[in-house]
């Protein structure tokens, strides 16, 4: 993330079926699986998200949604929208 603007890489995005792409976002401000579980059913209530993984303990929410109208800032105000603070992964740093 760079001027404070989460931006996909093409590391953590893989296309994932028809129209679909796949992001990992970092999601600080989890405590508990209900945390997860929240920011989970929020994500997965969008009718353009088709997947969402939410990792308590690595910190990270992997969404598949349709880029054509959604963007990964959309996903980042979501969660953001719930009180965590979510971003894109550094490109060339998926892991971190």
């Amino acid at each position: 993330m760079q001027d404070g603007v989460a931006r996909p890489t093409s590391v953590p995005e893989t296309a994932s079926g028809t129209g679909s792409i796949t992001v990992d976002l970092v999601v600080e401000g989890m405590h508990c699986p209900s945390c997860a579980a929240l920011i989970e059913e929020t994500l997965t209530g969008d009718p353009d998200v088709r997947t969402t993984t939410v990792d308590l303990e690595g910190a990270r929410a992997t969404v598949t949604y349709d880029p054509t109208t959604l963007t990964v800032d959309d996903l980042c105000a979501a969660v953001n929208g719930l009180g965590y603070r979510a971003t894109s992964p550094p490109p060339g740093n998926p892991g971190s």
